[in-house]
């Protein structure tokens, strides 16, 4: 599959997507040049994952124009900090092969259609790994030609390793940042992450205990150190969602190497020494399973949870309407009622009957039939508010509640809806269009003394009945008698 070139006369847009993408380029690899120092005993390239994240999470076609100025960012970036032209030019173009194969990988092979997976990851620490192979392939030569001292194998190896570290540490959680939104105060990451309060101190104790065990790692040293903020590590996979467990292994990892940078060590004996290149390899091994377990197991529980929230929506949605279904309803429902303290104005019900569905279904069919019930549920759900609930109670029969509604304003909820599905036109095996009707039977909480779902169910289902006697398509409004308790009388209100 070959890389899509667009053809689009619009010079502004393409022009614009190589903008950014070269401003991008030249920052990242500015920075990391900056801060590689920081990095030098175990070497550390972020550049191109977050590079590479980014351009992933454009949904757009990187056009062929955006990939020759990203080269020369690249280079330029390497250039303006005095390296020389030939080595700098070499570099760019080695970090370019290495981010076009990523981003050919997962956006046209191999495409991330959820992050929330376990074979998501395994996707992208393969592409990090072919990607850093051509880029440790692509800048052999420069190593070998343009160094006085050609660099051996074991610190070609260490390169390659750092280049896959780098993809392993950054990609993903640049990846699951929240689009649009500030990392952090995102409603979701709110009540499950780390800011769920001032109080919610079980919230934190992952966190916490992740902090105790890297300082326990850089003060104990020796063999096992990396276990420590391992263990921890797994702890908030378990403990917390997908993108704050990959940000709390990002930090992790980042604050490993730069401890080892600055001088640390696992082995007793003289900080300033010199380590082995394998020494180097091996730390670069464990950083990357210090990375990648909790990743996985991460992504395996949040694949759980989402199987989980599929299968309770299965359960308390209708298949075909995607309404709720009637036990979803009732308790929806009964918490809305039993609400302390109670909405201030009440809360509303309506029951709604398709007019004559069962003449519908003889005449086209069950198909048209479901295709109707179909169509009015999506009617229906889009002119409600998200607050309210809207269930399927059998057959042709939906229920709305109307939570901290008044009774005027359920009246006039009503006579929207009515009007919403009047409007609906489907068309079958004719030029005609098949319009269909609603008949609605209102109730309202506030009618009589803290009534229950079942009395305000058998009111509004009285006024349903009331609302087709006088012809369908309209609302009736049930209204108890105050004057003789035993009896009651319904009012209506008729088509406009």
């Amino acid at each position: 599959m070959s890389q899509t070139i667009s053809l689009d006369t619009n010079p502004s847009r393409p022009m614009l997507q190589a903008a950014w993408v070269s401003a991008a380029a030249f920052l990242l690899a500015l920075a990391s040049l900056l801060v590689q120092p920081a990095f030098a005993g175990a070497f550390l390239w972020p550049a191109n994952a977050i590079l590479a994240g980014l351009l992933l999470r454009h949904t757009k076609p990187i056009r062929f124009l955006a990939w020759v100025p990203l080269g020369a960012a690249l280079a330029f970036a390497r250039f303006s900090l005095g390296i020389a032209w030939p080595r700098a030019l070499a570099d760019g173009l080695a970090d370019l092969a290495g981010i076009w194969v990523i981003w050919l990988i997962l956006a046209r092979f191999w495409p991330l259609d959820n992050l929330r997976t376990p074979r998501a990851v395994l996707r992208m620490l393969l592409a990090g790994l072919a990607a850093a192979m051509v880029t440790a392939a692509a800048g052999l030569p420069a190593c070998f030609l343009l160094q006085a001292a050609p660099a051996s194998w074991e610190a070609v190896a260490s390169g390659w390793l750092g280049q896959w570290l780098g993809y392993c540490i950054f990609l993903l959680p640049v990846l699951l940042l929240p689009k649009m939104e500030i990392p952090g105060i995102d409603r979701r990451h709110r009540e499950h992450g780390l800011l769920r309060g001032p109080g919610a101190w079980a919230a934190r104790m992952p966190a916490l205990l992740l902090a105790a065990s890297l300082v326990l790692c850089f003060l104990l040293g020796g063999p096992g150190a990396l276990l420590l903020p391992f263990a921890a590590l797994l702890y908030c996979a378990h403990a917390y969602q997908q993108w704050t467990s990959a940000w709390l292994a990002l930090l992790s990892a980042l604050g490993v190497l730069l401890a080892f940078g600055a001088g640390w060590t696992l082995a007793p004996g003289d900080p300033s020494a010199q380590w082995p290149v394998w020494t180097r390899i091996s730390l670069q091994v464990g950083v990357l399973l210090l990375m990648t377990v909790p990743l996985l197991m991460s992504s395996a529980l949040a694949a759980r949870g989402d199987l989980i929230v599929s299968l309770n929506r299965a359960l308390d949605h209708d298949d075909l309407t995607q309404a709720l279904s009637r036990p979803a309803f009732t308790r929806g429902a009964q918490e809305y009622l039993r609400r302390i303290p109670p909405a201030p104005y009440g809360n509303g019900l309506m029951m709604l009957d398709i007019d004559h569905f069962k003449r519908l279904n003889d005449r086209h069919g069950h198909a048209a039939g479901d295709n109707v019930l179909s169509e009015f549920s999506r009617t229906i759900r889009e002119a409600i508010r998200p607050e309210d609930l809207f269930g399927r109670l059998g057959g042709e029969e939906f229920g709305v509640v109307l939570p901290d509604c008044s009774l005027e304003d359920t009246a006039e909820i009503a006579e929207r809806l009515r009007v919403c599905v009047e409007k609906i036109r489907l068309y079958y095996d004719s030029d005609e269009p098949l319009r269909i009707t609603v008949s609605i039977g209102i109730a309202h909480d506030r009618q009589g003394p803290s009534p229950n779902l079942e009395t305000l169910l058998s009111h509004a289902d009285q006024a349903l009945y009331q609302a087709k006697r006088l012809g369908r398509n309209r609302f009736c409004i049930y209204r108890a008698d105050a004057d003789d308790e035993a009896e009651s009388r319904l009012t209506h209100a008729v088509r406009a």
